[in-house]
């Protein structure tokens, strides 16, 4: 059953994301067990809950992408050449993480960081690992310019559940300079073709659209416009506010009252060249707790290290953590509930 334009309701997690439902056909096959650790995925960062695991591993199987978007963290890292690139996590390194993880009780994981993971030779082969050890919750972020009909129908058989994807305009011009090495036209027909096969293959796995939205009305006409392109298409129409991730023009903001990151108690960040960080915009690994290379995971989320930035997050000290008082979170939270 189609739901036209509801809003998602605002938690106080996930606050970043401004989003539009269309359907939730796709949870129609999710089990009891996903919504138990839905639910816990506001629990634990509202209550400070410390559970055995993380709910989640965000997994950079590559650092390589095919695009040079302006907004993205690697294309500025690339640019000032401080970007060390490892290309791809190899199978046998793949199959201990998830080895590990599943023996933990992980829940979900995301294939994905700062790279395509479509670069990846063996990406329907790490969607069908994780399904058959038991993860609930594979998914990841593409361009959707690799998106062809061979790899639509190699990841939808492979038990992808969920696809995040980026798109920026409906206007080729705003388009091509927003996703800088792709064609619009392309993309167009990459998502429509893995929608119809989605629908034949795999009517479980749920498609999101998002984009990076500006403070600028141009941006808001664009957004219009893709309810109207995607609609009755796509489960999901988003989009982020964007956040400067160059390091040389990042601000320092104002400490907020009550603000503790939900990252903290929900997921873990393995990175291509073996860091472990705890939050999803650490792109130069400000905070790194570690070496999944070197140390087990579950001692990793158990460390010292993440103790402390846990910690300093709920004693409301989270301001003495110079990565994060740079960080925008605080100040959309703040923005959101202390109105």
């Amino acid at each position: 059953m189609k739901n036209k334009h509801v809003v998602e309701k605002k938690e106080k997690v996930n606050y970043n994301a401004h989003e539009i439902i269309y359907s939730r056909d796709w949870e129609k096959y999710r089990t009891q067990e996903y919504f138990d650790y839905r639910r816990a995925w506001s629990q634990y960062p509202n209550e400070h809950i410390v559970s055995a695991f993380p709910l989640h591993l965000d997994i950079e199987t590559t650092d390589l992408c095919n695009l040079k978007c302006p907004m993205c963290p690697r294309t500025i890292m690339d640019e000032k050449e401080t970007v060390q690139k490892y290309k791809y996590i190899p199978k046998e390194e793949y199959m201990s993480i998830i080895d590990q993880a599943v023996a933990h009780g992980v829940k979900s994981i995301k294939l994905q960081y700062l790279g395509e993971p479509l670069l990846h030779k063996d990406i329907a082969f790490q969607i069908a690992y994780a399904k058959e050890k038991g993860i609930l919750d594979v998914m990841f972020n593409t361009n959707a310019s690799l998106l062809d009909e061979k790899m639509a129908k190699e990841i939808l058989e492979a038990g992808l559940d969920k696809l995040f994807i980026s798109f920026d305009a409906v206007n080729p011009r705003l388009y091509a300079q927003q996703r800088v090495g792709t064609t619009i036209g392309k993309v167009i027909d990459n998502i429509y073709n893995f929608v119809k096969q989605r629908d034949a293959i795999s009517p479980k796995t749920q498609v999101r659209m998002s984009m990076v939205m500006y403070d600028d009305p141009v941006w808001q006409q664009q957004f219009e416009a893709m309810k109207i392109m995607w609609d009755g298409l796509v489960d999901s129409l988003g989009y982020g506010i964007f956040n400067e991730r160059d390091m040389d023009k990042k601000e320092i903001y104002k400490p907020v009252e009550g603000f503790v990151c939900e990252q903290l108690f929900q997921r873990m960040f393995l990175k291509c060249n073996g860091n472990v960080t705890v939050c999803c915009v650490d792109d130069h690994d400000a905070y790194c707790i570690g070496n999944w290379r070197e140390t087990p995971l579950y001692d990793l989320w158990h460390s010292k290290k993440y103790e402390e930035i846990r910690n300093k997050h709920i004693q409301n000290r989270y301001y003495d953590i110079d990565m994060c008082k740079r960080c925008f979170l605080p100040d959309v939270y703040d923005k959101t509930y202390n109105k």
